[in-house]
């Protein structure tokens, strides 16, 4: 047993739950819910604890078997929470079971990784072809939209990653991976330059370009006078380049040209859908200083948090950020500002050295995985929980935008806890089944 369990993997999971712990105890204290929060965390271990040993015991491959099946769990789950979830801060994404809540979209992603793995692994000698890259995103797309239902925007910021990290290590055409990562830039990239130039009024009367930026956030003539003139450029380019006898397949230009002005398309319609909070998020990362009493409070007090913990900290419940309450979501979203707060720059700096650990033993295990499957699916789950610690750790720092997301086996939340540490039993399943004769 001892070769087959990666015991670096467990010994990082637990240092992990147990930093969180002492963190929630503290974070949660000053809370008249107190009690609940801490039964409601140690239930939520007991459950994970239980699915990283079914996850573990269980030959990961009965998932590959089973993945259309695992597939339509995953979609079911998230109608179901369409059709009879309960509404929480203007999301209907959980469902009131008897003696608990769940959010299904946290099974629901690992269930969508499962059923890509699948898909690419199938796939491996077609994998370069461009069906792939639509079939993939196909596969994908049901799951993301019904998570944008609910809606929960936070929830399916990992998919992305997660599904380039695995069409790359499935061995896609790289123009394809960067057309994906082009129209991904431009779909979050020009929201975040309108809010900027907005807030920025002295930009649109002194610069012309500026002002065009701006005026195109909108399905108008200045909207679809940049569509044409992309077309057009892209033309004059590759003319320009064969004139140079530098030769390029024009559809290579065409398609170029389409996918950004299909990026522009998505980014116009993700701008006018923004909700108010949400576009306070971008005002808070963009410029703080403008709203310091209300969508950069957050931050502000975290980065406060973080900077007053010195080298050692101040000490677990002598935080004064924390126990007084100035950091709202304080055992959620900013628990990462408690522990720098009350453990220190030695203490925050440790938990990032062992996620990185943890990352690292996920990829070991992928490359010590029997088959492509397993390899896939441990790629899948090193990219969303690699995903989640840096925007979690850079919001708490004021180096990406607050957009909700746990800080996985930290963070209190029973849903994301219990399916990480399922996710993590599957993993270690895959390194405990390297071996052909296991």
């Amino acid at each position: 047993m001892k070769g087959r369990i990666d015991w670096v993997l467990v010994g990082a999971i637990l240092v992990l739950v147990a930093i969180g712990t002492v963190a929630i105890l503290s974070a949660a204290a000053p809370l008249p819910v107190y009690s609940r929060i801490l039964e409601k965390h140690f239930i939520a271990f007991c459950i994970g604890a239980i699915l990283f040993m079914f996850g573990l015991g269980l030959n990961y491959q009965i998932f590959q078997d089973q993945a259309k099946i695992v597939y339509a769990a995953g979609l079911t789950l998230l109608i179901t929470v369409l059709v009879a979830g309960t509404v929480h801060k203007g999301q209907k994404a959980w469902l009131k079971l008897p003696f608990f809540s769940f959010q299904p979209s946290e099974l629901a992603r690992l269930c969508t990784i499962l059923a890509l793995a699948n898909f690419l692994e199938n796939r491996l000698t077609r994998v370069q072809r461009l069906s792939t890259v639509a079939g993939s995103l196909a596969l994908v797309a049901p799951m993301v939209l019904l998570i944008l239902a609910e809606p929960d925007f936070s929830s399916t910021i990992t998919f992305f990653p997660m599904v380039l990290a695995m069409m790359f290590c499935a061995g896609a055409n790289t123009l394809h991976l960067a057309a994906l990562i082009a129209y991904g830039a431009i779909v979050a990239g020009f929201p975040l330059l309108w809010t900027l130039l907005s807030l920025r009024p002295k930009w649109i009367e002194t610069s012309s370009v500026a002002a065009f930026l701006l005026r195109i956030n909108d399905f108008n003539l200045s909207f679809l006078i940049t569509i044409a003139g992309i077309f057009v450029l892209a033309y004059l380019v590759w003319r320009a380049l064969n004139s140079a006898r530098i030769f390029f397949p024009g559809p290579f230009f065409a398609i170029g040209a389409l996918i950004v002005s299909l990026g522009l398309l998505s980014a116009v319609a993700v701008n006018k859908h923004l909700k108010v909070y949400q576009r306070n998020r971008f005002v808070a990362f963009l410029l703080p200083e403008a709203d310091m009493r209300g969508a950069s409070y957050n931050v502000q007090q975290a980065q406060i948090a973080i900077g007053s913990g010195g080298l050692w900290g101040k000490g677990v419940f002598s935080g004064t950020q924390s126990q007084l309450g100035f950091i709202p979501e304080r055992h959620t979203d900013f628990i990462y500002a408690v522990i720098g707060e009350e453990m220190g720059f030695i203490g925050s700096i440790s938990v990032i050295g062992i996620y990185l650990l943890l990352i690292s033993r996920i990829v070991h295990a992928a490359r010590m995985s029997r088959d492509r499957y397993g390899q896939l699916v441990c790629i899948g789950i090193a990219a969303v929980y690699g995903t989640y610690m840096l925007l979690n750790i850079g919001m708490c720092l004021g180096l990406a935008p607050v957009v909700g997301v746990p800080l996985p086996l930290v963070s209190y939340g029973g849903s994301n806890l219990a399916i990480t540490l399922f996710s993590m039993g599957i993993i270690a399943n895959v390194y405990s089944r390297r071996y052909a004769f296991y």
